[in-house]
């Protein structure tokens, strides 16, 4: 379910895979936003927090049984073993969740977990190499879910569960250029959530598909003219998804990362870093925020600390591929030619790149020699990357730099 969140974040925000993020849309800061804390009924988070101090467990776990109705501990159990996916210990939440299956029969959650760590996995580089144990864990989980549904007890948290599996699913086959079965599975996933609000109309972490339904599709419809009119949902949506960061039994974190595309999107640079850093204070190995927060300083101007965020990635995570792309970009807008050229030679040094990425990153060379002025090599970056896939941001300064030659600006 929070690798669902995530992807479907990454699938509306092409910053996070590819380039800058959108500056066409139409902001809506200045109005009359919710401010971070707002929950249902006009409490404050501390307001309920007070109301389960002397209790075992923290408040969520009981908002979860009030919402869910599942046992107080087995939320506690679940969310202990969410904190270690969102920190990144991936063999300490699989050993956890396994301990549930057991302690736990009847809502077993293994397989499912299984198949969100190597999506996660694989999410970090952007590639598909854990895609077969993904598979047999995905079909593995389904099995398991649907099985568990024939039984009385927890359906809604197994239908929330289920639609998270699906949902993933369809975003792995959208990234396939697959969109039809995409699709097909998009509203088999949201048919799943539906059963889940059904039988637990107040879970609150429903809600953050709400809002990011609500927002992103406000925003893409209002910059593309070719699709029909939704209306601005976009405060509503941000409400939705700030309720999840506030009071989320399971996806607060998700719902903090997601306001990080939001504000970006709303060119609310200071709150999107807000947002990066609280999920950085907490979860300080996730690759992911990482390779967020990194691009969201790199945008913002703060390229050293940029540079800080990708380095830290490479210590968690020495094999990580796609953080040699993003750090040279940073290390090309701080200046640094040399060690930009060399991140990002040895990210294309790599196998199984997609035509996408290949193209970017010989863009960002061409970039990179361009501000050299060595007008030659930048010149045949841009063209290599244009013959990959017809990159425009290439083409377009090959273009300039034709023309500049032509008018006698520049000789090479």
């Amino acid at each position: 379910m929070t690798i669902l969140l995530i992807a479907a974040m990454l699938g509306v925000s092409p910053s996070f895979a590819q380039e800058e993020p959108n500056n066409n849309s139409e902001s809506v800061t200045g109005k009359d936003l919710p401010a971070l804390g707002e929950i249902p009924e006009g409490k404050t988070l501390g307001d309920l927090i007070k109301e389960y101090k002397d209790r075992p467990y923290e408040p969520q776990a009981y908002w979860g049984n009030e919402q869910l109705g599942m046992e107080p501990e087995q939320v506690h159990d679940i969310r202990t073993g969410l904190d270690h996916v969102y920190k990144r210990e991936y063999s300490k939440a699989r050993d956890h969740f396994e301990e549930l299956d057991t302690k736990w029969p009847g809502t077993p959650m293994s397989a499912a977990i299984d198949a969100m760590i190597w999506q996660a996995l694989m999410l970090e580089n952007f590639d598909y190499k854990y895609e077969d144990q993904w598979e047999v864990s995905s079909r593995r989980a389904r099995e398991d879910l649907t099985t568990a549904l024939k039984n009385d007890g927890n359906q809604a948290f197994e239908h929330f569960m289920l639609a998270g599996i699906i949902g993933i699913e369809s975003i792995h086959t959208m990234r396939k250029a697959k969109y039809l079965p995409a699709l097909q599975l998009a509203f088999e996933a949201m048919d799943e959530a539906e059963k889940s609000r059904a039988l637990a109309p107040n879970f609150t972490d429903l809600k953050l598909a709400d809002g990011m339904y609500n927002y992103w599709r406000t925003a893409i419809t209002m910059t593309t003219p070719i699709l029909p009119d939704y209306g601005d949902h976009r405060i509503e949506g941000i409400q939705q998804m700030q309720e999840v960061e506030s009071a989320g039994v399971f996806l607060a974190p998700a719902a903090t990362l997601s306001m990080v595309f939001t504000w970006l999107e709303e060119h609310d640079n200071k709150r999107a870093l807000q947002a990066c850093l609280r999920n950085q204070r907490a979860y300080p190995d996730s690759v992911i925020n990482n390779q967020v927060l990194g691009q969201t300083y790199t945008y913002t101007r703060k390229f050293e600390l940029a540079i800080g965020a990708f380095e830290r990635i490479l210590e968690v995570d020495p094999k990580n591929k796609r953080v040699h792309y993003w750090l040279g970009v940073a290390q090309m807008r701080a200046g640094k030619s040399d060690e930009a050229e060399k991140s990002l030679n040895t990210y294309l040094g790599f196998d199984y790149l997609e035509d996408w990425q290949r193209a970017a990153a010989l863009y960002r060379l061409g970039q990179v020699f361009n501000r050299r002025r060595d007008f030659g090599q930048a010149e045949k970056y841009y063209k290599m990357a244009v013959k990959v896939n017809g990159h425009k941001g290439a083409k377009a300064n090959l273009d300039r730099l034709k023309k500049r030659k032509k008018e006698g600006k520049i000789d090479y």
